[in-house]
């Protein structure tokens, strides 16, 4: 379908509906992106968008604008979703914003993230920084729950409605179709993973499907999501965040470049970190660390 034909679809069908001719939807959320540099994908994705478009009159998110005047409206196709820079919005709020390992334990690789490195502890009990490893991309993010602590007690969160104006952080879910399980026991093809809500929750909504191929460190289902039952919790809070380059070279866009190259020299290909999930398990003494 060439712009001429989409826009007598797109004039056709608000004729239909009684309403004005519509603008190409600006942002579509859980819009796969298994490649961000690869034009032909770019390419194809937007003409999805496009075709998706032209066959609906009112589709949720798509902005309607008066042009003023007849029908004859013209469709500025600048307006289409681009998942690169969708892609950029999102690295850009979480850049830096972890820097990983957690207050008794400081990790030289990513391998040590892996559930077959396991940390001893002073009373006896084996513990590790993950419980599973998957690579997967996310489909879709979905609102979540909002927090905040009163001003007589920061000890207890109070849980609110996700656009409650008290809300001072807020969680999501992100719809994630697996690929591979690297490590750990994850046996469906599609799982709710919870994540942080940087400032913009549109930003997090386009940004995250648009980033492709990641892979995850998954910690077991938390309370912190009780409200959705079974949902994975990331380790670090989100910072070991993934993502798979092209050539299956790895990159961590929310990591302090100190901590993301320390992790990257010994880990820096997806199929290196294939290679150690499948060792044998091993156990890292620690001594200081005390549960």
């Amino acid at each position: 379908m060439n712009t001429s034909e989409l826009r007598d679809e797109l004039r056709r069908d608000a004729d239909l509906a009684g309403l004005p001719p519509t603008d190409l939807v600006t942002r579509v959320a859980g819009l796969r992106r298994r490649s961000r540099r690869r034009s032909a994908a770019v390419a194809g994705g937007a003409l999805a968008v496009a075709v998706a478009v032209a066959g609906i009159s009112a589709l949720d998110g798509v902005r309607a604008q008066d042009r003023g005047g007849d029908s004859a409206a013209v469709v500025d196709l600048t307006d289409v979703f681009d998942p690169e820079v969708a892609a950029q919005e999102y690295r850009a709020t979480i850049a830096g914003a972890g820097a990983a390992g957690s207050s008794a334990i400081a990790p030289e690789s990513l391998t040590e993230y892996l559930p077959n490195s396991q940390f001893l502890a002073r009373n006896g009990v084996l513990v590790t920084l993950s419980d599973a490893v998957v690579v997967g991309h996310v489909t879709s993010v979905s609102p979540g729950r909002g927090f905040y602590v009163s001003e007589t007690d920061d000890s207890v969160s109070i849980e609110v409605p996700f656009d409650d104006p008290r809300a001072m952080w807020r969680t999501a879910s992100a719809e994630v179709v697996v690929t591979e399980v690297l490590a750990g026991e994850v046996t469906e093809g599609t799982i709710r993973v919870g994540v942080g809500v940087p400032p913009s929750f549109d930003v997090l909504e386009a940004g995250l499907p648009a980033l492709g191929d990641l892979v995850l460190f998954l910690e077991s289902p938390s309370p912190e999501y009780h409200y959705e039952p079974g949902t994975w919790r990331l380790a670090e809070n989100g910072s070991l965040l993934a993502e798979i380059e092209p050539d299956g070279r790895l990159t961590l866009p929310a990591l302090e470049p100190y901590f993301a190259d320390r992790y990257l020299a010994q880990n820096p290909t997806l199929d290196s970190l294939r290679t150690a999930a499948q060792q044998p398990p091993r156990v890292l003494p620690f001594e200081t660390l005390a549960d």
